[in-house]
């Protein structure tokens, strides 16, 4: 545990805004967000787990201030605080209190889906992007990059209108699933700066809790709705015609793909422990299935919650 200090220490919070506001300025570097993105709410939690959550807001406040000093944008210093502020208050908690991982994992989801909602809100009301048809500008910007290929002579008019489409499908097909990519990255995302948060914390002398059987993972039978629903609101947007209704389903659909087939790998570890067999052999049957039949592990991740394949394998019997 660390040192208890009655007295809040002013210098150590303006040095927490103050890693904040270099770690804010290097994620506008486009090349280097999706790195830094991860580290950015590490000052603060340590800050709440070691002071309190007042000190952690207070350093938060200071580090909008210098960022909209530094940068003098407002909607950009507003993005930076919701990747800083929800997952440093909601993860510096869970460690304080010592949450179990178990139960961390399922509050990152949720609080996933509230700082993704917020961006998705964001990217609307700004225009930047709709439902599923791409803007006016990624049409242009299409157009134009054809153009490039017809003028340096790589491809020829008819090319050029293949090459169009299929463009404009696959800008589509992105578009369509933005809100979803834009849920599991902000999963993964505060899910990596929960387990460095705790490794860095451990590395200091904080007490945090064991850490999860990854193999042992479950989801509650329930979790299965997540697909039934997905299923439901696809089907209907397609029959009704109602164009959100389809896009809602679809997304859930894709975001339920992803966490299923994270389960999926987790059962298959499970049944690769407990099933009898050298080494290389399950070296090669991993393999095959990663790379040819990848619909066998989200199956698995699928039908797990329901029936429970850990149990049915003998050894999950004998555990409980």
């Amino acid at each position: 545990m660390f040192p208890t200090n009655k007295y809040p220490n002013y210098v150590e919070t303006l040095a927490v805004a103050t890693v904040t506001v270099l770690l804010g300025l290097l994620a506008l570097v486009l090349p280097l967000f999706f790195a830094v993105i991860l580290l950015l709410p590490l000052p603060m939690v340590y800050l709440i787990v070691k002071k309190d959550l007042n000190q952690g807001l207070l350093a938060l406040i200071l580090a909008a201030m210098f960022i909209f000093l530094a940068i003098g944008n407002v909607f950009l210093v507003l993005l930076l605080i919701l990747h800083i502020g929800p997952p440093a208050i909601v993860i510096g908690l869970l460690i304080k209190n010592r949450v179990s991982v178990e139960q961390s994992v399922y509050v990152l989801f949720f609080l996933a889906l509230v700082v993704a909602g917020i961006n998705l809100f964001y990217l609307n009301a700004s225009g930047v992007s709709g439902f599923d048809n791409p803007t006016e500008e990624i049409n242009a910007v299409v157009e134009e990059m054809s153009e490039r290929y017809l003028d340096s002579g790589i491809t020829d008019d008819s090319e050029r209108q293949q090459l169009l489409q299929l463009t404009e499908k696959m800008v589509r097909l992105v578009w369509l699933f933005l809100p979803g990519f834009v849920v599991v990255w902000t999963y993964l995302a505060a899910l990596c700066t929960f387990f460095i948060a705790r490794r860095l914390l451990g590395g200091l002398g904080y007490a945090v809790p064991g850490g999860l059987a990854f193999p042992h993972w479950r989801l509650p039978w329930y979790s299965i709705w997540l697909v039934i629903s997905g299923l439901a609101l696809t089907l209907a947007g397609e029959e009704f015609a109602i164009v959100w209704t389809g896009v809602l389903g679809k997304n859930i659909l894709f975001v339920s793909a992803f966490i299923f087939f994270v389960l999926g790998i987790s059962v298959m570890m499970y049944l690769f422990q407990v099933w009898k067999m050298a080494r290389i052999v399950k070296i090669i049957i991993a393999v095959i299935i990663v790379m040819y039949l990848p619909f066998v592990i989200l199956a698995l991740g699928v039908v797990d919650p329901v029936a429970n394949l850990r149990r049915l394998s003998g050894e999950g019997s004998e555990e409980k």
